[in-house]
C-alpha cells in the first residue's frame, strides 16, 4: 500500500481537506484505498502547522459516516438481489443464515463498534448490516461512535509522532493482520453466540 500512499498524498497537500475528504469517503465504500494511513499523514503535517488537526478529524470522520451510510443504504436496497444473482440463494435461505440475521438485527452495537477498526471488517459489517436491514437508528448510533473513536485514534497517532508518522504506520501495518484476526474472532464469537441462543429460544 506504499506505493498508493505516494501517489495520493501529493493530492491532499495539493487539495487539503476536499481530497482527504473525497479519499476517506470511497475506501469507505469498499474501494482499497489507505484511509488510515492518509488520515496519520495528514494528522502528521497538521503538527507542522499545515492542516487543522481538529478539521482533519472533523473532515475524516464525516467522510467515514457518509461512506458507511452509504454502503449500508446500497445493500439494504441491492445487496439481497446480488447475492441472488451471484448464486447465494441457499445461503440466503438457509436457518443459520436467517438466525444470524436476526441476532444481529437485535444486538448490532458491539459487532459496528469493533469492525470500525479494521477496514475489511468494516466493510463486511456495512453490507451484512444494509442486508439484515438493521434499524438505522442503531446503526447510525453506533456506526458514528466507532467512526469518531477510530478517526480520533489515527488522528493523535499521527498528530502526536509528527516527523516519525511513517514508522507508526509501519508499526500498525505489520499488526494489522492480528488487528484483523483479534476483530475476526471477536466477530466469530459473537455471531457463534448468537447462532446458538437463537437456537435454543426456537427449541
Amino acid at each position: 500500500m506504499n506505493f498508493l500512499i505516494q501517489i495520493i498524498l501529493p493530492y491532499i497537500l495539493l487539495y487539503k481537506y476536499s481530497a482527504l475528504f473525497v479519499i476517506t469517503f470511497l475506501a469507505s465504500i469498499a474501494i482499497p484505498i489507505p484511509a488510515g494511513s492518509l488520515l496519520i499523514a495528514s494528522a502528521a503535517f497538521a503538527s507542522q502547522g499545515y492542516f487543522n488537526i481538529v478539521v482533519v478529524i472533523i473532515v475524516v470522520f464525516l467522510a467515514n459516516v457518509l461512506g458507511d451510510n452509504t454502503c449500508y443504504w446500497l445493500t439494504r436496497f441491492y445487496g439481497i438481489k446480488i447475492l441472488y444473482y451471484l448464486g447465494f440463494k441457499k445461503m440466503l435461505e438457509s436457518k443459520k443464515f436467517k438466525i444470524v440475521e436476526n441476532g444481529i438485527r437485535v444486538k448490532p452495537g458491539f459487532l459496528i463498534l469493533v469492525s470500525r477498526f479494521d477496514v475489511i471488517t468494516s466493510l463486511l459489517v456495512n453490507f451484512i448490516s444494509g442486508i439484515s436491514k438493521i434499524s438505522y437508528k442503531k446503526f447510525m448510533l453506533f456506526e458514528a461512535i466507532g467512526a469518531l473513536i477510530e478517526t480520533s485514534f489515527y488522528a493523535m497517532l499521527g498528530y502526536l509522532f509528527g516527523d516519525s508518522w511513517q514508522v507508526v504506520n509501519v508499526l500498525i501495518g505489520n499488526f494489522s493482520i492480528i488487528i484483523f484476526l483479534v476483530i475476526f474472532i471477536f466477530i466469530f464469537l459473537f455471531w457463534k453466540k448468537i447462532i446458538h441462543h437463537f437456537s435454543l429460544n426456537k427449541n
